[in-house]
């Protein structure tokens, strides 16, 4: 359903253009979750405003590479002409309800107004089809959630009336930007469960960005690892649990606490990921990398199959078997 290719985007600067996020590739099929984590500042939510076609240009825009929506490239269209030319089949939910809905419309007013712009149906009622949404996204009483104002809203009411606008343009593919940070742990597994049902009952594929290891193993069915703006993993949930490859990969779960030792040190990866204008050639990750060897440090690095659908880009994978 949707498919990127080689996306480079750069952000203008005096100099020259500097690449924030470079020759990201991935596919995502009809009902999969793809899981894309990393550190803050890595790229994800760069990439998916990419994909999504919100770059705030001319200041950042896609320098090269292809996103493809249901085999229609799609990289150089605005949402505008995305809607006009039928290819909308592609929704967002951002990271803060709070800050992505207007406070002056009543929620009902907001599913309706996307409704309007992408709803083909003419013969349908949008008050009908809003509350069929909230129904949906299991929103009780919908009539009167429908007259309410975002601020009288809890967190995860809110996010669900998100969930029910983006799910307005029957999209085919879905772009989740950290939609549970805000949330408490109760009402952020609700949500998990809404998306993989969602996903599940509607075939849609999903997009699902997040820092979280514990909410990828719960949600994902394939994992992007990115890093300093470059995918340096995939692999299915299960095999990169189990047998992470890359050292950046294995840093981050190294990061986590450890239950059965409560009073464990935490093993954080030392150093800091680089500046856009810091990266040089060769492996980003090899300033941090405790198995840095001298070709580390100069030219591409090359993708290495781990497993049929496990690769890593790294000169010098670590075959170490990990978490269950």
């Amino acid at each position: 359903m949707l498919s990127v290719r080689d996306l480079t985007v750069s952000v203008t600067t005096r100099e020259e253009p500097l690449d924030i996020v470079r020759n990201v590739s991935f596919d995502i099929a009809k009902g999969e979750i793809l899981g894309v984590v990393g550190e803050s500042g890595c790229g994800k939510s760069m990439t998916s405003l990419a994909i999504m076609g919100l770059l705030p240009k001319p200041m950042i825009d896609v320098r090269s590479g292809q996103i493809l929506l249901n085999g229609k490239d799609v990289t150089e269209l605005t949402p505008y002409d995305r809607v006009q030319q039928k290819c909308g089949g592609i929704s967002m939910i951002f990271q803060e309800p709070m800050t992505s809905l207007n406070p002056v419309m009543r929620a009902g007013e907001q599913i309706i107004e996307a409704l309007d712009v992408h709803d083909q149906e003419a013969d349908r009622s949008p008050e009908k089809r809003a509350r069929e949404l909230l129904d949906l996204v299991h929103i009780p009483d919908a009539a009167l959630q429908l007259s309410a104002y975002p601020h009288e809203l809890s967190g995860g009411m809110r996010q669900r009336i998100m969930i029910a606008i983006a799910l307005a343009c029957n999209p085919e593919v879905l772009v989740a930007d950290e939609p549970t940070t805000a949330l408490d742990v109760t009402i952020q597994s609700q949500i998990l469960s809404l998306i993989r049902e969602l996903c599940d009952e509607l075939s849609v594929a999903v997009m699902f960005i997040t820092h979280d290891l514990g909410v990828v193993a719960q949600l994902a069915d394939r994992v992007a690892v990115m890093y300093a703006g470059s995918v340096i993993e995939t692999a299915p949930v299960e095999p990169l649990f189990k047998d992470r490859s890359h050292p950046y990969t294995n840093g981050l779960f190294n990061c986590l606490p450890d239950p059965t030792h409560q009073t464990a040190r935490l093993n954080p990866i030392i150093g800091q990921a680089p500046l856009a204008g810091e990266i040089n050639d060769g492996c980003r990750f090899a300033p941090r990398c405790d198995f840095i060897a001298d070709d580390c440090k100069k030219g591409d690095i090359d993708w290495v199959k781990i497993s049929e659908d496990h690769q890593a880009r790294c000169k010098h994978p670590q075959r170490k078997g990990g978490m269950s």
